[in-house]
């Protein structure tokens, strides 16, 4: 068993090391490390595109934000642009999917990237999902991402090369982030199965713009079909004053140069106080600990709320590793309960009451190397304070884990061999 594991991680380093979309280096570069540098010169130099932004829309509950995008779709005159990670059709999704359809028989231009994964979803969506291809018959230009075949599987790149990425555009006037994708566990289940995550959606001509300079950047980077620039218009902010937010965008994609790595080491590097994190699957690599480790030395409070995982091996193989980031000083509340509580899927960050990161990435090496992110950072202190008080009503059912709490879990259901696959695989 040990020399299989052995035999695994050596295959798996090699297919990260050929695949890199980015890397982790950010976290122990100088630059960023550096305090005569501010966190703002930071993101700048770091490729985000600045934006102004006003007060977004918050959605904490899968099944509302699921009628307001029903109601933004309903409501679109000219186009959509749609990425997600996993898309498939149930019943809880029906509706959405066939008023999208009928829009685009209507003459609208829809224009959806969803990743290759999708009809592999190894989520509770597996046992109920539909296959969205039939979008295209009603006219929706639906390309996937990297998509899995016999013949793709002979290139290592493709097994582990991922668009994770969330959002869409309306019309050039609405957009939306997140960690929703559009599938049964994120918006079509009731109840339990229904995933807690959190989207976001700006009414800001900055975003339009940005979002659909990089969305058509990328279709035309994996596309055969091209998109002209020229032909999505953004709608103008009809009062400005109202754009009181500053934001950093970062939307890590094919052919851009952003990188999570970059975003989250101005973060964490520059941090004076308080690290807070919603972080989803938090398996770090040596430099991402570094970063940590230097952040806890110079008097930083770092504490992370992770959820409890329904996938066995992921459970498995982050329990392997709780014992690092408690050894390493921080603290850690964990899920202890069982299926009946909704699996927590947010991503989020808050550093010193001020910065909060919102977005698709999880806080692990696949998000940073393997995996194309879009993440937005928001400069507010306003912002910060909501974004922390929705972030400890998620602490509920929580428990405090100390190294024995670790060690026991470790223990008890902990394994080398999940832990791998977790972090590489996600």
């Amino acid at each position: 068993m040990k020399k299989f594991a052995f035999t695994l991680f050596a295959l798996l380093t090699v297919l990260t090391m050929t695949s890199c979309i980015s890397s982790t280096k950010p976290f122990v570069d100088d630059f960023y490390k550096d305090p005569s540098i501010s966190i703002e010169e930071k993101l700048e130099a770091s490729g985000s595109s600045k934006l102004m932004l006003s007060e977004p829309e918050a959605y904490f509950d899968a099944d509302i934000f699921r009628e307001r995008y029903l109601e933004l779709i309903e409501g679109a005159e000219d186009y959509i642009l749609i990425s997600t990670f996993l898309g498939s059709d149930c019943d809880g999704l029906n509706e959405l999917y066939q008023t999208i359809a009928r829009k685009a028989r209507e003459g609208l231009r829809v224009y959806m990237i969803m990743d290759g994964t999708s009809s592999y979803d190894m989520t509770d969506t597996r046992y109920v999902m539909t296959p969205i291809y039939f979008l295209k018959d009603s006219g929706v230009h639906l390309i996937e991402y990297n998509p899995l075949s016999f013949l793709r599987a002979v290139n290592p790149k493709a097994l582990i090369d991922r668009d994770h990425r969330k959002l869409v555009v309306v019309d050039g006037e609405y957009t939306c982030i997140g960690g929703m994708n559009m599938n049964y566990i994120s918006l079509g289940a009731e109840g339990a199965a229904l995933q807690r995550d959190s989207m976001y959606i700006f009414k800001s001509a900055d975003f339009s713009k940005a979002l659909t300079d990089q969305f058509v950047n990328i279709w035309n980077e994996i596309s055969v079909e091209k998109l002209e620039r020229s032909s999505f218009a953004t709608i103008e902010d009809a009062d400005t004053s109202r754009n009181t937010l500053t934001g950093y965008l970062f939307n890590q994609g094919p052919g851009s140069d952003q990188s999570m790595s970059a975003m989250f080491s101005a973060l964490i590097n520059s941090a004076r106080e308080e690290i807070y994190m919603l972080p989803y699957l938090p398996l770090l690599d040596r430099n991402m600990m570094a970063s940590f480790q230097s952040a806890i030395d110079r008097g930083v409070h770092i504490k992370m709320v992770i959820p409890l995982d329904m996938r066995g091996y992921t459970r498995k193989g982050t329990a392997f590793f709780f014992d690092k980031l408690v050894e390493m000083g921080v603290e850690i509340w964990y899920e202890k309960t069982g299926p009946t509580v909704p699996m927590l899927h947010q991503k989020l960050m808050v550093v010193d009451g001020r910065y909060t990161m919102v977005g698709s990435p999880n806080f692990n090496m696949r998000s940073m190397r393997l995996s194309y992110e879009i993440a937005l950072v928001i400069d507010s202190e306003e912002f910060a304070a909501k974004a922390l008080e929705q972030g400890k009503e998620r602490e509920a059912n929580m428990t405090y884990m100390d190294m024995d709490y670790a060690i026991e879990s470790k223990k008890r259901e902990g394994s080398f061999f999940c832990f791998l696959a977790t972090y590489f695989g996600g």
